[in-house]
């Protein structure tokens, strides 16, 4: 009856405030676009970049009372570690050009304020009509309220709001478009009752309505303890909604604290990132584009937070891919995490042993590849820690064109005080338990904000910023409140009214984009926005649900830094619809509108073709080479890396005389090792290798290839690793086998070898005294039970198939050099004397030159080796990366995304001595802040291990005071010995004129995690050296975690020493996991160098190389006399047409646990072929011969 009069007048007063909207946009002639200008910057420059605004005079007069006496009763449990914050909403409600802010209280009245401009807000709660709806305004106090969520659920123009609330019904307030709101969460499906926490729209199956998905917590700490389920609420098309929770395939129980959507995958359709808190693992729902989901988080990350709270994407080193960010509760600080979270780091876990992704106690920085797999950079960006943390927000506050990081902090007691825990703990009565939490004081910590300064770099700027207010802040919203271009920033606050800030950024130019859907829900949520000027790229996608409880402006903000103008702008809609705009001026406000035409089918971003392609079930070189654990921290309980679990290690060689490699897979004593050997049809036949087999609890060491005996064929030398048995037993002693064609590889005689039990980390072979037989170095990695005493190492001299150790009468230095990890026979001084170069963990790459056969000098600090620092070097590997035709030499190490940090101003350091004063030795760790030398390891492990501690420091607060000198004594820790590393880059070194060598570190996106295996040479055929390196390690203890952020690292070289990362998304190169061996090889014999990857307790990965363009490759293989059939040790020159150069060595033993074939590449452009090819074979002799045209393959036989 009166239904028509009413939508007539809502429509009427819509329409209305629409015309006096666009009253103040800008004509524009571009079809679909409109502009508005921005709002002056009023008054004097600020003191900061962000000003308070007082609620005295903005009008946004709020209280968060927490007065409800359940949260210390009955509902204490539930209160602790779930519904604990409350949110914000920040949207334009009355489309007058101006976003309002609801603010939400958790037992007292939320409030919605009208923004009136000029920094004023009316309070129009009462207006508005909300006091109608059921429990709002409750007496003697209201139900729990959580997040809230601004949403045009119904497609109508305006913003709805749904609240959530705990264990009792949702509102969802429907946009009457008269100022007013009416509360239908149940009409339309959406009254649920439970743990709920926040609201994420987002329309998942592209049908052009808000989809919702519900995220809950703990409701029943007594019925569930686990938690409860999420909810997936699919939008009917008239703003009701249907629980399809079920038929989507979402499942299990959650303890979430935000859910964001993000294309992880970049195929264009919404996924969801689930941030969970305690045991419930975090989810990542990949979009199945079906209307279900799939949980793929073990698929997509290396790893996940322990406690996740806040979470937000955003590409955050302008690569055009969209990247995202978890909050965990990490100490920002020495102090606090010693009397806090290193207690519960100490508890750990191991890892787990079905490959799946753990939880580490660190925020996580998830970057984007564009492949479906992330790599994690928090430690290296700077962001692991931001102390107790619930709202992070990714949104660039300096206008500089980079996003920057907010962080809101705090908690209403320090509940994870590990003295307050033992307190609680140890308390007579649940009573009891909660009075003692209670009387404790609040956790008044400061806000965090970290300016982005590019390349994954972070600085701390909430001070500066003005954004480091003390206290317990929340849910967190952005907008822009003053439309001057900027984003002002509202937060709710514990037990106290919200704080406003106004961003009085005066620097940088600015875009502000609206989008305006017509298929597309009407405000273009979901939808990206890419845009470019001469700076780079940029991209933003408008997603309302981030940070923590809380939606922002659904606007997207575009910092241009100094740039005026925009030249390429491109949105992609949800609908599939693409508009691209041009040539646009800095500092205005966009508003596109979405074409009404029907929109073309929606394939999503095509995908690259790649360069390589992974083939190793084609190629039959799927082998999983799995460990046995052993708990190494039995005998060392301090040890911060196990030594056990390095192989499998991976030899390439010709064992069967066809002319074609072979390959040999180390064992362990769960899987024996395997001899893979080539077939005319491609895949690789398993052949038996029992010969090889042995009963043992050794895992197989690094291994050779390569004539022992002289007789022309390739034989095996294998060592033992691991720290399995005790040391020098016999076990250890490394093992020849020789080649007896039709009767496979047998051992050799027991003298053939001297007594050398080491537990062997590098293992390499030349000719280094020109008597044409093949000699050998043996690098020890480790002492078992005695880490990091240097073990044994030995040079071994080949006598006609009998070693002979002549390391005291050649390089006495070499017996005791340190933590021998690869070893890498090259003429470094262009002598044509095959030198010695070594990576050493804590100690610096080591080069030992050759003196024409007659013995060897320690040259590391003359040719200038030394000078990049001692450090935990993993793998060395050899090539021309600078185009001067001496060869560079490129290094593996820890790199930059570790808990660890080493500069030589701040050492990492590790002392052993005798801190117990009983005559023994253990080792403690230790690091720098801020110069005060501290421990690594918490009260409860040094106390276990030094008892004197616990006493000298009953509480965990005093402890986390404390130096370490102060701990152990100054006086134990100058008697002990010290190990320090200074340098943790992965790097290059490049050839200089004056023939000494610079260090150059590997760009900063290459340090993401260790470098195990690594190769060099021409990979793309352009004639310049390039460089891939696979990467992580399981090896740390579960204190520090598994370094496993990495998928590998090809690098291309400009020829002139510089190295540029290429994509995963371009390259198809994705190794994860425990990656070791990394063996260059042609598995298709086409000329292109392919890469066989080994991977601990894992399978092996093969990846054939495809080539690029126009460009050519071809490999070089040697033929040498008997004792040397590969020529080991010969340099190889390419000249092409340009007279340019590149040189390769054959070597036998480089990166890490690989020996690779020893066919040498080089590619052959188009535009620059290859013309001549030079050799200077192992015994001096030089031959030279044309390049054939196009060809794969080239063979040379010694003069």
């Amino acid at each position: 009856m009166n239904l028509p009069s009413r939508r007539l007048r809502t429509v009427c007063l819509g329409l209305s405030l629409l015309v006096g909207l666009n009253a103040r946009v800008a004509a524009n002639p571009t079809p679909g676009l409109a502009s508005q200008p921005l709002a002056p910057l009023a008054g004097a420059p600020a003191a900061k970049l962000f000003s308070p605004v007082p609620a005295a005079s903005s009008g946004i007069v709020t209280e968060n009372p927490y007065n409800d006496p359940r949260m210390w009763a009955q509902r204490y449990h539930e209160f602790e570690v779930g519904p604990i914050g409350t949110g914000v909403a920040i949207g334009d409600y009355d489309n007058d050009g101006r976003p309002d802010v609801f603010i939400v209280s958790k037992t007292g009245p939320c409030k919605l304020f009208r923004n009136l401009g000029d920094w004023r807000f009316e309070d129009v709660t009462a207006k508005a009509g909300f006091a109608r709806a059921a429990g709002w305004g409750a007496t003697p106090l209201e139900e729990w309220k959580q997040g809230a969520a601004f949403a045009d659920v119904n497609n109508d123009g305006r913003l709805d709001l749904y609240v959530c609330r705990f264990d009792a019904p949702n509102w969802l307030f429907i946009n009457q478009g008269d100022g007013t709101f009416r509360e239908e969460a149940a009409a339309r499906g959406l009254a649920v009752a439970d743990a709920s926490g926040q609201a994420a729209f987002c329309d998942y199956d592209r049908d052009g309505g808000l989809d919702l998905f519900l995220q809950t917590n703990l409701l029943s700490s007594e019925k569930f303890p686990d938690g409860q389920r999420d909810y997936l609420f699919r939008n009917n098309g008239d703003g009701s909604f249907t629980n399809v929770t079920d038929r989507a395939g979402i499942s299990g129980l959650t303890q979430g604290h935000s859910a964001t959507w993000w294309d992880y995958d970049a195929d264009g359709w919404p996924d969801l990132y689930v941030a969970n808190d305690f045991a419930p693992r975090d989810q990542l729902w990949r979009n199945n584009r079906d209307g279900t989901f799939t949980d793929v988080i073990d698929r997509a990350v290396p790893h996940m937070p322990f406690s996740a709270m806040g979470s937000d994407l955003g590409d955050v080193n302008n690569d055009g891919l969209i990247d995202f960010y978890v909050a965990d509760m990490a100490a920002s600080t020495h102090e606090k995490d010693m009397r806090t979270m290193a207690d519960h780091r100490g508890k750990s876990r191991d890892y787990p042993e079905d490959g799946s992704a753990t939880q580490v106690l660190h925020n996580a920085l998830y970057l984007s590849t564009g492949t479906g797999v992330v790599t994690e950079a928090a430690f290296l960006a700077g962001l692991s820690a931001s102390d107790w943390t619930w709202s992070v927000r990714l949104e660039d506050l300096d206008n500089d064109g980079r996003l920057d990081l907010h962080c809101t902090t705090g908690m209403h007691r320090e509940s994870h005080n590990a003295d307050l825990i033992l307190r609680v703990m140890t308390a007579d009565s649940a009573i009891e338990r909660i009075r003692l939490m209670k009387g404790s004081p609040v956790l008044k910590e400061p806000n965090l904000a970290f300016r982005n300064l590019g390349d994954l770099r972070f600085e701390s700027a909430g001070a500066a910023w003005g954004l480091d207010e003390v206290g317990v802040s929340f849910g967190s919203a952005f907008g822009d409140l003053d439309g001057d271009g900027d984003l002002d920033l509202v937060y709710t606050n514990f037990e106290q009214g919200a704080t406003v800030l106004r961003n009085d950024s005066r620097s940088g130019r600015r875009l502000v984009v609206e989008l305006r859907g017509t298929r597309s829900n009407r405000f273009g949520v979901g939808a990206t926005v890419r845009l470019e000027t001469d700076a780079g790229p940029q991209v933003r996608q408008l997603v309302l649900t981030r940070g923590y409880l809380s939606t922002s402006e659904p606007i997207l903000h575009f910092g241009l830094g100094e740039q005026q103008s925009v030249r390429r702008l491109t949105v992609n809609w949800p609908s599939g619809h693409e508009q691209v705009f041009t040539d646009l001026a800095a500092d205005q406000r966009l508003i596109i509108t979405e074409p009404a035409a029907t929109p073309p089918a929606f394939t999503g971003p095509a995908k690259p073709a790649t360069q390589f392609t992974e083939v190793s079930a084609a190629a039959s070189l799927v082998h999983t080479v799995r460990e046995i654990p052993i708990d190494e921290l039995i005998r060392q309980p301090l040890l911060p890396m196990r030594q056990n679990r390095r192989g499998p290690a991976l030899a390439v060689g010709d064992l069967t005389g066809d002319g074609t490699d072979d390959i040999f897979l180390g064992g362990t004593p769960r899987d024996a090792a395997r001899l893979l050997v080539a077939t005319e049809s491609g895949p690789y036949a398993n052949r038996d290798a029992g010969g090889l087999r042995r009963e043992s609890n050794l895992s197989d060491g690094p291994a050779l290839l390569f004539d022992a005996d002289g007789d022309g064929t390739n034989d095996l030398l294998l060592t033992s690793s691991g720290v399995g048995l005790p040391g020098n037993a016999p076990d250890y002693q490394p093992r020849l086998f020789l080649n007896r064609s039709h009767q496979g590889l047998q051992p050799a005689a027991p003298d053939a070898l001297p007594a050398l039990p080491i537990s062997a980390g590098a293992l390499a072979a030349v000719d280094f005294d020109r008597d044409g037989r093949l000699d050998v170095f043996l690098g020890g990695r480790t002492q078992p039970g005695q880490y990091p005493l240097p073990p044994t190492s030995a040079l071994l001299r080949n006598s006609g198939g009998r070693f002979e150790d002549v390391t005291e009468e050649f390089a006495s230095g070499l017996r005791k050099i340190g933590l021998v990890t690869s070893a890498l026979w090259t003429d470094i001084d262009n002598d044509g004397w095959p030198d010695l170069l070594l990576a050493l963990e804590w100690g610096t790459i080591r080069y030992w030159r050759n003196r024409e056969g007659r013995g060897f000098e320690d040259l590391s600090e003359t040719a200038g080796f030394a000078a990049a620092g001692s450090g935990w070097w993993n793998s060395l590997a050899a090539a021309d990366f600078n185009g001067d035709g001496r060869l560079d030499y490129a290094a593996g190490n820890l790199g930059l995304n570790t808990p660890y940090h080493a500069s030589p101003e701040a050492p990492a350091l590790l002392y052993r001595g005798d801190f117990k004063g009983t005559g023994g030795s253990q080792h403690i760790e230790a690091y720098y802040e801020d110069g005060r030398l501290l421990p690594r390891r918490n009260r409860r492990q040094l106390g276990a291990q030094l008892p004197a501690v616990l006493k000298k420091f009953p509480t965990f607060d005093a402890f986390a005071k404390a130096t370490l000198p102060e701990i152990v004594g100054a006086d134990k820790l100058a008697a002990a010995r010290v190990f320090t590393a200074t340098e943790f880059r992965s790097g290059v070194f490049l050839s200089q004129p004056d023939g000494r060598y610079r260090f150059t570190p590997l760009p900063r996106a290459a340090q993401l995690s260790p470098i195990q295996g690594l190769a060099a040479g021409d990979f793309d055929g352009d004639g310049r050296a390039d460089l891939f390196a696979v990467q992580n390690s399981y090896a740390p203890i579960p204190f520090y975690g598994r370094f496993d952020s990495g998928v590998g690292v090809l690098l291309s070289g400009d020829g002139h020493g510089g190295l540029a990362l290429r994509s995963p998304a371009e390259t198809g190169l994705i190794v994860r996991g425990d990656a070791k061996a990394l063996a260059m090889l042609d598995l298709d014999r086409n000329g292109w160098p392919d890469f066989l990857v080994s991977r601990n307790s894992d399978t092996t990965l093969a990846f054939r190389n495809g080539g690029t363009g126009e460009r050519t490759s071809f490999g070089v293989r040697l033929q040498g006399p008997a004792g040397n059939p590969t020529a080991i040790g010969a340099r190889l020159t390419v000249e092409y047409a340009d007279g340019t150069t590149q040189s390769a060595e054959v070597q036998a033993g480089s990166g890490y646990f690989t020996q690779s074939s020893a066919t040498c590449f080089f590619g052959s452009p188009a535009g620059n072929p290859a013309r001549q090819l030079s050799v200077r074979w192992p015994g001096g002799a030089r031959s030279s011969a044309p390049v054939p045209a196009r060809a794969n393959h080239v063979t040379l036989s010694s003069p």
